[in-house]
């Protein structure tokens, strides 16, 4: 598999971010329900600690992504502009 250098550390960053927020949903879960109380606040704040981590995961990982994607893009317009032909002006009507 042939991955382009500028997205191997957003991949290395989100593989990262995807295990600790496993073990951190897993372990804040267990922590939540053997907490004694009831069946439904325990059910909302999971709900809770569930939203907060994938929002907290999406700040994280999303800056990593943008940056590969605007080299990327950068790159690929600099080749598209070293590669195009110059056009012709067509002559206007008033000469």
């Amino acid at each position: 598999m042939n991955i382009r250098p500028e997205f191997q550390l957003p991949i290395r960053v989100t593989v990262i971010a995807i295990v600790l927020a496993i073990v951190l949903v897993i372990a804040g879960s267990t922590w939540i329900y053997m907490s004694e109380t009831s069946s439904r606040r325990a059910t909302r704040r999971a709900e809770m600690m569930g939203s907060g981590l994938a929002v907290l995961m999406c700040v994280v990982v999303a800056p990593f992504w943008f940056t590969a994607a605007a080299k990327v893009g950068k790159e690929r317009r600099e080749q598209k502009l070293a590669t195009a032909k110059p056009r012709k002006r067509k002559k206007s009507q008033a000469d």
